[in-house]
């Protein structure tokens, strides 16, 4: 009986803490040879591939014939939403993108997947620009080599974009929900490219990172939603 109730208390006090927690954060720095599809979602056309290598990532896209997409795969409509990329952009041929996108696509043409982007980064490999949810440029900069880090905030009203911890644009919020990805190439018949990854993370305001020994954060974020 005692036991019963010690384990009654102790699930209620970890529920209190989940469903009132301020917030969370989880990262995957690739320390795992696998993805794990609880949390990311791969789109790939042809050729392109991808791999996980001394604890980074690499998306690549040989020829323009092929497409790689890599997603969050949750779907996004709350503010105080982050996510950030560490990213590598040396090897983007044309564009590669640190995005928002109104559905979870494969790589498209590029008449049809331009409709599909909202507001993002547009990496170069040597540069990158910001575009506002019409896909208008609204800032940009220079890449001196190596890896940068992009972030994206999601707000009630607006969304913010910060290049290694320093914010560079902050424009209008239109569509309500969206998915967030990075991709060397996200078409299947113009670009060709590669960026290597060296952590994603994720945070908001609904997740609470609850870290198993040597595995990924679990998402309880999405049980909490589920009883919204």
């Amino acid at each position: 009986m005692k036991k019963n109730i010690l384990y009654f208390l102790i699930t209620f006090a970890f529920l209190i803490f989940v469903f009132n927690s301020n917030g969370g954060e989880f990262i995957d720095e690739f320390s795992s040879t696998q993805l794990d599809n609880s949390v990311w979602e791969v789109k790939q056309v042809g050729d392109a591939s991808y791999k996980i290598n001394d604890g980074k990532l690499t998306l690549t896209s040989p020829k323009p014939t092929d497409g790689i997409i890599f997603y969050y795969k949750e779907e996004v409509n709350q503010p105080g939403f982050f996510f950030e990329a560490r990213v590598d952009s040396s090897g983007i041929v044309d564009s590669g993108y640190v995005t928002t996108t109104k559905t979870m696509t494969p790589p498209e043409v590029s008449n049809t997947y331009n409709a599909l982007r909202l507001g993002q980064f547009r990496l170069k490999s040597i540069g990158w620009l910001v575009r506002d949810e019409n896909i208008q440029e609204v800032s940009n900069g220079n890449v001196l080599g190596g890896m940068h880090t992009y972030k994206i905030e999601l707000g009630k009203d607006n969304l913010k974009f910060y290049f290694d911890g320093n914010e560079v644009a902050d424009i209008p919020k239109v569509a309500e929900t969206r998915f967030f990805s990075v991709s060397p190439d996200p078409y299947s018949t113009d670009y060709s490219g590669e960026v290597v990854i060296e952590y994603i993370k994720i945070s908001a305001p609904w997740i609470v990172a609850v870290e198993p020994a040597g595995k990924l954060p679990m998402l309880w974020g999405k049980i909490k939603n589920e009883w919204r």
